[in-house]
């Protein structure tokens, strides 16, 4: 559950970069959690950046206001990921082999980075890729690892193309048949119908939904008739 002051606090320092007084604040609160300190990550610093990520959307504040609560944030973010070395699950026999990448974009980066220290607690074994890698270096790692789970996290809607583009080749080669594509991020809780549209099999509106998506829905696809990439719907409604 989140909690409202913990957010509000950890923004306020977020925009002020305040970095000493964030470590301090991070360290309290991950000390007076009630029973894991994964609950700074999901339910402090999830929110407060999404928060952060609407004020840079929506030109709330100034390129160099930004890049220093994006400085804030990744210290909040690795200073929380560090301390749950200790917690994470070992693989487990309900557990998924999970392959991350997101777009280049700070934000999504950082809300990949969540999601991958979250999906270790889970139990599920993870490879995070980061952020702006190409698309066929990210069909290499696919092949060479067979993952369960290929997951694409954006929050800009100038990744779409790409990711349209990636899943239409995994499809069409069949280069891992077994493969299960979701996404998350920004981009897809504003525009509801996107993911079913790029032909991904898992997607949901917020993160915890989409980490229980992960693990309840293995056997889940896109249906055909979902699918749109390549069949010109989009010219069809703009016509």
């Amino acid at each position: 559950m989140t909690d409202d002051r913990e957010v509000d606090r950890l923004l306020e320092l977020a925009l002020r970069g305040d970095r000493a007084n964030l470590r301090v604040f991070l360290d309290e609160a991950i000390g007076h959690s009630a029973d894991h300190p994964r609950h700074v990550l999901s339910d402090v610093i999830a929110p407060a950046l999404g928060s952060l990520e609407a004020v840079s959307r929506e030109d709330r504040a100034t390129a160099a206001a930004i890049a220093i609560m994006l400085g804030s944030m990744r210290l909040a973010t690795a200073r929380v990921v560090e301390r749950l070395a200790g917690w994470a699950a070992s693989p487990n026999e309900l557990g998924r082999r999970i392959l991350i990448f997101s777009g280049s974009g700070g934000f999504e980066m950082l809300q990949a980075e969540i999601m991958a220290a979250e999906l270790e607690c889970d139990g599920h074994e993870v490879r995070f890729g980061g952020g702006g890698v190409p698309s066929d270096e990210i069909l290499t790692s696919v092949g060479s690892w067979s993952p369960d789970v290929l997951l694409l996290f954006a929050s800009c809607p100038t990744d779409i193309p790409g990711i349209r583009e990636l899943i239409d080749t995994i499809r069409t080669t069949d280069a891992c048949p077994e493969l299960q594509i979701a996404v998350g991020g920004g981009v897809f809780a504003r525009a509801p119908g996107l993911a079913e549209e790029i032909g991904a099999d898992l997607w949901a509106t917020d993160d915890p939904d989409l980490r229980a998506s992960i693990l309840d829905d293995p056997a889940r696809r896109a249906v055909p008739e979902q699918r749109t990439v390549g069949q010109g719907k989009r010219a069809s409604r703009a016509a």
